[in-house]
């Protein structure tokens, strides 16, 4: 075991000033303080955004967006009761690159007002219980700033306000003043800052699309994005100073998932500049996620270098424009989980887990694979098989709209939330250039190997979910018992066009494989209620495909699996199935057993998303 210090890793920690107070590793992300709260560039720059007053980030979950935020908030924040003093500031930024510049320091270090929010937790069963949630963090906010009640700058009108903010009670009333003053609360706590501090605020607000996307799948999202439209009403009409005539809120910073609609909550926003997973600005790509150089440091510090190789097969593989990046959660969770049996030797013990689907979830994802066109179906079959897919981009879309099931509205989701990325290489330059936000042929992939086990985990539970369903899978095993060909034909055909294959061609595995598991994937959800069922069990002369039994064991059904490729004589192929069954003696241990009744044996052959059903009654 090594006699190095490390520091404990932050998987559980999403609070700047918490990771530096209890000596957790950071990933320097200090530099991006220059980059986004500097003042306008140069107008021949053309590489840079030129100094938006208002300026969202979108990336997937678990990318680091609300540590980046919180470290906005910690270095930019002024202190309520010792304006000036930066003695805590330097403290928690001792060690980190942007201490290097000194002039930015002084000008922005602990110099002004901040309002920082986070919407993560605006959500509930119904409207009215997601309002009281943002209620509560208004109020939770503005007894932040409590030294405002007493403040000298303040007029009665203003004291009145802070009163209404600061009492639970009032916000909670959920009637149009309450909802009107809540709904103001940014606007009015920034004015109060501003006259109090007589300094420019700067407004931070990390997961601003959470409640609208909650709200989409508990039915009350035209009421949110009413509410979310009036909260945001601040960037629409900027408050100005009327003797200065300058802006009481110099910059506000959003994060997120999606870029939503203008026409949604953005409308009358026209200083918004927006930078997302498919932005071509170098000077944001490395912010939000570890580009590969941190990732690698880390893996050194913490001497796992030598698992880089696995680390990049699992969580790599996203491309924002010029960077190569890794999810971060990943990343920090797979070195604390296998830093200790490295450190022991127990080199066997170390995995790579799917971390990512333990963290986040997207329902939405489940709910398009059942309404997939054919064609779209064969996409996702082209993405789980390694290849790149291209669609029309939506880059600007409401969470409502995921109900009509577009399917460039589904691949957008996923693109946007972390499932895909851009495959840069293929993607026309020309394309991302077009004003229009709804007409841009992308190409995208699967990032990582994770990502792809995320699909096909999800691609399994819609698949068990239908055969379940009305008792798919059992109605398929009964009339196999039965002798029902035409039944199981019908049912078959579709369920399998429906479907994505989740075999694994990296293993070159034949094609039959996957068809025998697909037929498992069905008879796996009706096994309770059958006598047996046995896969590539010895019987006979032989190993027939599939045998199952009744529940009472008085009949069976005895499956022989062929595949071929698109457009072969699959009737032909079935019938030689039934001769190997006859020529293996696969249901002579079977024909003295007074038991079994009657026995049927199946010839299934498939043929790319096609297949033919023969039948013969053997007892």
């Amino acid at each position: 075991m090594s006699n190095k210090q490390f520091l404990p890793l932050p998987t559980s920690v999403d609070n700047f000033a918490e990771l530096i107070t209890t000596s957790c590793y950071y990933v320097d992300k200090t530099p991006y303080l220059k980059e986004v709260f500097a003042d306008i560039t140069t107008a021949d720059d053309k590489s840079k955004v030129k100094g938006s007053n208002v300026l969202l980030f979108t990336r997937p979950r678990r990318f680091g967006k609300t540590l980046l935020m919180n470290m906005f908030e910690s270095f930019l924040k002024i202190s309520g009761k010792e304006p000036g003093n930066i003695t805590k500031h330097l403290n928690y930024f001792k060690g980190t690159k942007i201490l290097e510049d000194k002039e930015f320091c002084k000008k922005y270090m602990g110099q002004s007002p901040v309002i920082a929010i986070t919407l993560k937790g605006v959500q509930g069963p119904n409207f009215k219980q997601a309002y009281f949630k943002l209620a509560e963090l208004i109020v939770a906010k503005a007894n932040e700033y409590s030294f405002l009640k007493d403040s000298p700058a303040l007029n009665e009108d203003d004291k009145d306000t802070y009163a209404k903010l600061s009492s639970k009670a009032y916000l909670r009333k959920f009637n149009d003043e309450a909802i009107s003053d809540a709904t103001s609360a940014i606007a009015s706590l920034a004015s109060m800052l501003y006259k109090h501090f007589n300094k420019q605020v700067y407004v931070l607000i990390d997961e601003y699309d959470v409640p609208l996307a909650k709200a989409q799948e508990s039915d009350y999202h035209k009421d949110m994005v009413k509410l979310m439209s009036s909260f945001l009403d601040f960037l629409k009409d900027s408050q100005k100073d009327p003797e200065t005539d300058i802006p009481v809120v110099k910059k506000t910073i959003l994060t997120g998932c999606l870029k939503v609609a203008k026409n949604s909550i953005f409308t009358g926003v026209n200083n918004l500049k927006v930078n997302t997973v498919t932005s071509k600005i170098d000077k944001y790509t490395g912010m939000i996620g570890f580009t590969k150089e941190e990732t690698l440091k880390l893996l050194k510090d913490y001497e796992m270098d030598d698992y880089a190789d696995v680390v990049k097969k699992n969580y790599d593989g996203y491309k924002f424009y010029d960077k190569e990046m890794f999810c971060p959660w990943d990343v920090l969770n797979f070195v604390e989980d296998n830093f200790n049996f490295k450190q022991q030797g127990l080199l066997s013990e170390i995995e790579a887990e799917n971390y990512w689907a333990n963290s986040t979830s997207s329902p939405a994802v489940y709910e398009y694979l059942g309404f997939l066109t054919d064609s779209d179906n064969q996409k996702m079959q082209d993405l789980v098989d390694g290849n790149s897919i291209s669609f029309v981009l939506n880059e600007s879309m409401n969470y409502d709209c995921l109900s009509e099931h577009d399917p460039n509205d589904f691949w957008s989701l996923l693109l946007h939330t972390g499932y895909l990325t851009l495959d840069w290489e293929k993607t026309k330059k020309e394309e991302l250039a077009k004003d229009n936000t709804s007409n841009k042929e992308v190409f995208v992939r699967i990032p990582n190997l994770e990502i792809r086990n995320c699909f096909k985990n999800d691609i399994q539970k819609r698949f068990d979910y239908v055969v379940k369903k009305d008792n798919l899978a059992l109605n398929i095993a009964n009339s196999l018992l039965e002798g029902n060909v035409d039944f199981v034909q019908n049912k078959l055909g579709p369920l399998l066009r429906s479907f994505v294959s989740i075999r694994d061609t990296a293993t070159r595995a034949p094609h039959e494989n996957f068809y025998h598991g697909f037929l498992n994937g069905i008879f796996t959800n009706c096994k309770d209620n059958l006598g047996e069922y046995h896969s590539n069990i010895e019987f006979g002369d032989g190993y027939p495909d599939i045998l199952l039994k009744d529940i009472d064991c008085r009949k069976v059904a005895i499956i022989e699996l062929k595949s071929a490729p698109v457009g072969s004589d699959i009737e032909t192929l079935s019938e030689k199935a039934i001769s190997q069954i006859n020529d293996k003696n696969y249901a002579e241990p079977l024909m003295s057993n007074k038991t079994v009744k009657d026995i049927y044996g199946y010839g299934i052959a498939f043929a790319g998303k096609s297949c033919f059903i023969s039948v013969k009654k053997i007892k």
